[in-house]
């Protein structure tokens, strides 16, 4: 752990301008950039993070401070012709706290005002840090949208996979739309995936209150729980299952326990440029185990060998047919 005495000056500035430079609208090379300043030295973590705690603190008391300054001007006096050449160091306080105030204001207007847009292509993963901490993992094929605010962090997941490490803060929920579902994080570690009309979420830590629909009652996520949804339904399923699979993903693997290949199928069009359907009946096979993320056709190849199906590849689409074992 780094001690907050062995944090220098110069990281210190630093890390206040990354989190004032992150909380606009960043681009990809400011992440990047953003990514190899924390790597330079082990004292930048924790100034960046010490930077996000103080502007957090701050800004919950922007109000406070604008008012209280407000009041120094209407009942400072007007210094008079004796005591001009004195020193003002209240009015030099005051002016402070307002350039202060008038800075942090400034960030959460353009933090109001902006919503960024994160996206993966196909096969493409990436990771995403926000101002306050939290990390969000894109899988391929994937998009969000983020908008911070003073007093709350809203993330809209349009599509694919996202993994979140949410940085707990009851004063700033978070939340995640999703479809006709919404999310509000309890300080936790969740995935979500929204793909052919259904939305799974999957908490590994923590807790996750989910909005069912409409006329229903809120219900909370814990670790090892697993909600499926079909989106305009009135029902969900929770089940128990082993939180780990649903990250696996991250760490280039996909894990099945007693999964339909038409599932299967849906995973792997996000992995390449084919489409995979499935014949007939086959849609209906079951498959556990573990594919290693590889390139699309590979992955199909290495799971036509472990269940009974053929596949062939035309104009862009792979076909998997049910082999009939009886004969």
């Amino acid at each position: 752990m780094i001690h907050a005495d062995a944090i220098t000056a110069s990281a210190r500035l630093s890390a206040a301008d990354w989190v004032a430079r992150l909380s606009g609208e960043p681009m990809e090379t400011d992440w990047l950039a953003f990514e190899a300043w924390l790597a330079q030295a082990p004292g930048h973590r924790a100034a960046y993070d010490k930077a996000v705690a103080l502007w957090l603190d701050l800004d919950r008391h922007i109000d406070p401070l604008a008012a209280a300054i407000a009041d120094l001007r209407t009942v400072a006096p007007r210094p008079s012709a004796k005591r001009r050449f004195q020193p003002i160091w209240i009015g030099g306080a005051a002016m402070a706290a307002a350039a202060l105030v008038i800075a942090l204001a400034g960030l959460n207007t353009r933090q109001a005002a902006t919503v960024s847009v994160y996206s993966t292509a196909k096969a493409e993963r990436r990771a995403i840090t926000l101002a306050d901490g939290s990390r969000i993992t894109l899988n391929g094929a994937s998009q969000i949208s983020v908008r911070l605010t003073r007093d709350r962090r809203e993330v809209t997941l349009a599509r694919g996979e996202a993994a979140f490490d949410v940085v707990h803060d009851p004063d700033r929920p978070f939340s995640v739309q999703v479809g006709d579902q919404t999310l509000r994080d309890i300080g936790t570690e969740f995935d979500v995936l929204r793909a052919n009309g259904d939305i799974v979420v999957t908490v590994r830590q923590g807790m996750v209150d989910v909005g069912l629909s409409k006329g229903r009652q809120n219900v909370p996520l814990g670790p090892g729980r697993q909600m499926l949804h079909h989106e305009g339904a009135m029902d969900s399923k929770i089940t128990s299952v082993v939180a780990d699979d649903a990250f696996a993903w991250r760490a280039g693997q996909l894990i099945y326990r007693n999964q339909r290949l038409a599932q299967i199928a849906a995973d792997l069009n996000r992995y390449g440029d084919d489409t995979v359907r499935v014949d007939g009946d086959a849609a209906n096979l079951r498959f556990s185990g573990v594919l290693s993320l590889d390139k699309q056709q590979v992955m199909v190849r290495r799971l036509a060998a472990l269940l009974p199906i053929s596949q062939n590849r035309k104009d862009g689409v792979i076909t998997l047919h049910g082999i009939d074992t009886t004969r």
